[in-house]
């Protein structure tokens, strides 16, 4: 399934069955929402920057403005077959599409908040580049973090705490 939904996706078609990482923050911080009330994040990964149609072929939007809806009813319908009548709980969403994170943070080009390739060149040693490694610069005693250094996106504040750690050496 994750195989076919990244061939969709590269092929700019919305994926027929996307994959999903759903989590629920308020388990952890019930400050998030009201008493007794909870919120369900759901997060689509691998989708197309630029959508060429849709792998079913029943959302005939080419826009993520027009397509997004559409969409993310497909991926609550994914969700109640896990969840039946999620549907009849929810009491507001809000649908953000890659064009949605991108207009809210032009570095997410695309959409992409996992901060682009993720193919061996630009892991481990050679991220961003080989040579600039381990938040290297070539100003003496000026380092950097953030997403595109080992370890890369969704690390949270790991990178800034791996780089002091190995300063304090």
């Amino acid at each position: 399934m994750m195989s076919r939904a990244f061939a969709e996706a590269a092929a700019g078609l919305l994926p027929a069955e996307p994959l999903l990482v759903v989590g629920q923050p308020t388990a952890i911080d019930p400050t998030r929402a009201p008493p007794d009330k909870h919120v369900l994040w759901v997060q689509v990964r691998v989708l197309p920057a630029t959508i060429a149609g849709d792998a079913l072929g029943l959302i005939p939007a080419t826009s993520w403005d027009e397509a997004k809806e559409p969409y993310a009813e497909r991926v609550l319908d994914i969700l109640e077959t896990y969840g039946r009548g999620l549907r009849a709980k929810l009491l507001g969403r809000s649908v953000w599409s890659p064009l949605d994170l991108e207009r809210e943070n032009p570095c997410l080009i695309g959409g992409d908040n996992l901060t682009g390739s993720h193919h061996l060149d630009q892991d481990f040693f050679f991220r961003p580049v080989a040579v600039y490694s381990r938040y290297a610069t070539p100003v003496p005693r000026l380092y950097f973090c953030g997403a595109r250094t080992w370890r890369g996106a969704a690390t949270g504040a790991a990178l800034g705490y791996m780089l002091a750690r190995m300063l304090a050496r």
